[in-house]
C-alpha cells in the first residue's frame, strides 16, 4: 500500500474515532447555542481590543482594565457547560493528533519528538 491510502485510513480512523464523535457532538451543541457564541465572540473582540490598547500605547490602567475583562469573559466561558464541553472536547482531538503525529515522528527518526527529558528545549509543554 503507498502512503496516500494509508493516510487516508488513518484520516478515517480518526474521523470515527469517540474523539471526534464527542467533539463533533460538542461542537453542534455550541453551534446551536446562542450564548456560547456570543462568549467566544465577546471573548474574541476583547483579544482585539488588548492588542490594539497595547499597540496604541494606551495608559496601563485602560489597559489592564481590557484585560481583566478578558480574563472575566474566559472564566465565563469556562464555566458555562457548553462552551467548556467543547473546550474539552476539541482538547482531547488535539492531543489525539499530537499524540498521532509524535508517533508518526517516532517511526521515521527513531527519535521520541517529545519527552519530559527534551522540555527544557523545546518549549513544547510535554505531557
Amino acid at each position: 500500500m503507498d502512503i496516500i491510502t494509508k493516510a487516508r485510513e488513518l484520516g478515517e480512523l480518526i474521523a470515527a474515532s469517540e474523539q471526534m464523535a464527542s467533539f463533533n457532538k460538542a461542537e453542534e451543541a455550541m453551534q446551536n447555542d446562542s450564548r456560547a457564541k456570543t462568549l467566544f465572540n465577546d471573548y474574541k473582540l476583547l483579544q482585539i481590543e488588548v492588542v490594539k490598547a497595547t499597540k496604541e500605547k494606551r495608559p496601563d490602567d485602560i489597559t489592564q482594565s481590557i484585560k481583566d475583562r478578558l480574563m472575566a469573559k474566559l472564566d465565563e466561558i469556562n464555566n458555562y457547560t457548553v462552551t467548556k464541553d467543547y473546550l474539552q472536547a476539541k482538547a482531547e482531538v488535539d492531543r489525539l493528533m499530537k499524540t498521532v503525529n509524535d508517533v508518526i515522528i517516532y517511526s521515521i527518526t527513531g527519535e521520541e519528538p517529545c519527552s519530559p527529558s527534551k522540555c527544557g528545549s523545546c518549549g513544547g509543554g510535554c505531557k
